[in-house]
């Protein structure tokens, strides 16, 4: 079975603990599926009124498309 590092937390995981990730050589993520969604958690606590705006500014656009559709089509 093949690992790989996680720098964060530094151990061996199981290449399933990575998420995929294109750009890299690899194509998995850098980090473990773990941390990334700490790191996540963690920006986004930090950036409280950026995640608002974008979840308005996302919603705003979600219902604009949705107002355009026709139910009956």
């Amino acid at each position: 079975m093949k690992k790989k590092s996680c720098p964060i937390c530094e151990s061996e995981k199981p290449l399933s603990a990575f998420g995929r990730n294109r750009q890299s050589v690899d194509g998995l993520h850098y980090y473990c599926k773990a941390c990334a969604a700490a790191r996540q958690r963690a920006w986004a606590k930090a950036n409280q009124e950026k995640v608002k705006s974008m979840r308005i500014v996302y919603l705003e656009r979600i219902r604009a498309t949705n107002a355009q559709r026709d139910p009956y089509a």
